[in-house]
């Protein structure tokens, strides 16, 4: 009855994992064909987003934790690799001298799982392999080959035939080893694979039938055996696939903690946040990012950005120099301390902070010239409207002259208001005239109008 439970089982699981790829490769087929419709010679380019478990550390842990946490493990190389060891190979390339800055990764900790026969994977296979193999026989093994490397250690308070503890980057994690033969073996037989061969159900003997051939691989002559392949291997060949994408793609990374163990809304707790930021490399990168020189640009991008800093004559100066003696002694001009920067054979690299004083340097440059040319600017047009100001106060000047001795008492007004609204009166020389055509204003209205 329980083999019978198992079958089911594994029937029910195949079923799933076949329709699943089926759909994906159905998906991916349809967006191909879509692009091709739309732009044949166009170049896809995609926007990926890889979300995993995170790390699990539970009361009792198995081989599914092992699989989630060994993702991890991958994934953490692939940001140590990304941030350290590019950067690393970057100084080298370009013949900086980085010997003080080390860090630290989990290639060790890799190789022990994925080491050829001996690694913990290879092990777990061959173990499956045996006629007899157990549960007991697997950690026996493991402790026997790994038990004194410092990674895999005896767990407390269990048996040593009954699982064995990982030293993650993440942590401590103790792993009990009980039906791990039986999690990795594929329990699917024969007679199920032909049944479903034989199925009414078209898409059925569909997947089956892509297994069947996948597995033939093609040719005559004498059937062998096929070689053993355990759910790991299958989890791991997925698991180094994706891992190879990755690394054909510009990288970016996202790292999400949480801020409790107690999965409460709005309750921070320091030190679970701290021993993430720990085991995660965060700090790590911090470190480096700090130790090294975060920050680099290309010679002639850098000239052409802050060579007119110190000066219009240092620009003049530098410019006929080679690109890194220009950014040599562009440095020195700056006042960058030596210890600051390194200079390779096609770029110059800053420790952190230094190229963000530059910056700000050069934008209070760029503040002062564009309040100088604000200056001749707002000067120029202040000039241009008083000389128009002028033209309309002599021109109102003249005419409340004319207008002053005649007899037209209309023109005389006219001419005043004309003077007034040109500020004739706040000037001395226009004051007295002005005051003149008010007093003859007065007279010439009464010799009109009469006693």
């Amino acid at each position: 009855l329980v083999a019978a439970g198992d079958n089911r089982d594994a029937l029910a699981k195949a079923i799933y994992s076949k329709l699943f790829d089926r759909l994906i490769v159905q998906i991916n087929r349809a967006l191909a064909e879509a692009r091709n419709i739309y732009s044949p010679r166009a170049t896809a380019h995609v926007i990926g987003i890889v979300d995993i478990f995170g790390f699990e550390i539970f009361e009792k842990n198995s081989l599914e934790q092992l699989c989630i946490n060994f993702a991890n493990e991958k994934l953490q190389a692939l940001f140590t690799k990304t941030v350290f060891a590019e950067t690393m190979k970057a100084y080298k390339e370009e013949g900086i001298d980085v010997a003080d800055i080390t860090y630290s990764d989990n290639a060790n900790l890799i190789k022990t799982f994925e080491t050829p026969k001996t690694g913990l994977f290879g092990l777990l296979t061959e173990e499956c392999i045996l006629p007899k193999g157990t549960d007991e026989g697997f950690t026996e093994k493991v402790m026997a080959t790994h038990g004194k490397g410092g990674i895999i250690f005896r767990m407390k308070g269990v048996g040593p035939k009954e699982g064995f503890g990982l030293n993650h980057f993440a942590g401590q994690v103790n792993y009990g080893t009980k039906a791990w033969l039986d999690k990795n073996r594929d329990p699917m037989s024969g007679d199920l694979v032909q049944l479903m061969l034989s199925a009414d159900n078209k898409l059925l003997k569909e997947l089956f039938t892509e297994k069947q051939e996948a597995d033939a691989g093609g040719g005559g002559g004498k059937k062998k055996s096929p070689k053993f392949k355990g759910v790991m291997d299958t989890f791991t060949a997925q698991l180094n696939d994706l891992n190879g994408t990755l690394e054909k793609c510009a990288l970016h990374f996202v790292r999400c903690f949480k801020t409790n163990d107690q999965k409460k809304k709005e309750f921070n707790e320091d030190e679970v946040v701290m021993r993430q930021l720990q085991t995660s490399g965060v700090l790590d990168a911090l470190r480096v990012s700090r130790e090294g020189y975060p920050d680099r640009m290309i010679f002639e991008t850098f000239s052409s950005q802050y060579i007119a800093v110190p000066g219009l004559k240092t620009a003049a100066e530098l410019a006929p120099k080679p690109p890194k003696e220009r950014v040599d002694t562009l440095l020195e001009r700056l006042e960058v301390p030596k210890e600051k920067f390194r200079s390779g054979k096609t770029r110059v690299f800053f420790a952190a902070g230094v190229l963000d004083g530059l910056r700000a340097k050069r934008t209070a440059m760029q503040a002062k010239i564009a309040t100088e040319i604000q200056r001749v600017g707002r000067g120029l047009v202040a000039r241009a409207k008083a000389r128009e100001l002028r033209k309309i106060r002599e021109a109102a000047l003249q005419a409340m002259v004319a207008a002053t001795p005649g007899e037209d008492i209309e023109a005389l007004r006219t001419a005043i208001k004309g003077a007034k609204d040109a500020g004739l009166p706040n000037y001395p020389a226009g004051k007295a005239k002005f005051d003149e055509a008010e007093k003859r204003l007065p007279p010439l209205e009464q010799s009109v109008l009469g006693p």
